[in-house]
């Protein structure tokens, strides 16, 4: 049975997904795996057979560092990345994933996060 494409997806929702994910250098996986989704389910909202939740598209505009109208196609993607002094592809995996993980937290979660993450630093210059 050939594959069925949602008739209410818009063609360049995919496509959008698919420049984004491929300007900050992410793979299919690594996006599905920060989104903690297979990377087929994943593969098909870039292919339209299938299209995310509104929670999973907040989460997907979170990590790219745009608005959900850039993803709709409605907005140029420069302009709404947050990060575009050090756009993410020139980050390492680790820290690309990191970034997406930061950005799918809450700001209570995102705040905790850097309190830890300056402790270390600290705890770390003390030590030499």
């Amino acid at each position: 049975m050939p594959k069925r494409k949602c008739s209410n997806v818009n063609q360049s929702f995919g496509k959008n997904l698919v420049k984004y994910r491929k300007l900050c250098g992410f793979t299919q996986q690594e996006i599905a795996d920060i989104l903690n989704l297979n990377r087929t389910t994943y593969t098909k909202y870039e292919t339209g057979v299938s299209e995310p939740s509104f929670e999973i598209l907040k989460k997907i505009v979170a990590i790219y560092g745009v608005d959900v109208n850039a993803i709709l196609g409605q907005e140029n993607f420069e302009k709404n990345l947050h990060d575009f002094v050090m756009p993410m592809y020139n980050l390492t995996n680790e820290e690309r994933e990191l970034i997406g993980i930061y950005r799918m937290l809450s700001k209570e979660e995102k705040q905790e996060l850097m309190d830890k993450a300056r402790e270390i630093k600290t705890i770390k210059n003390n030590t030499f």
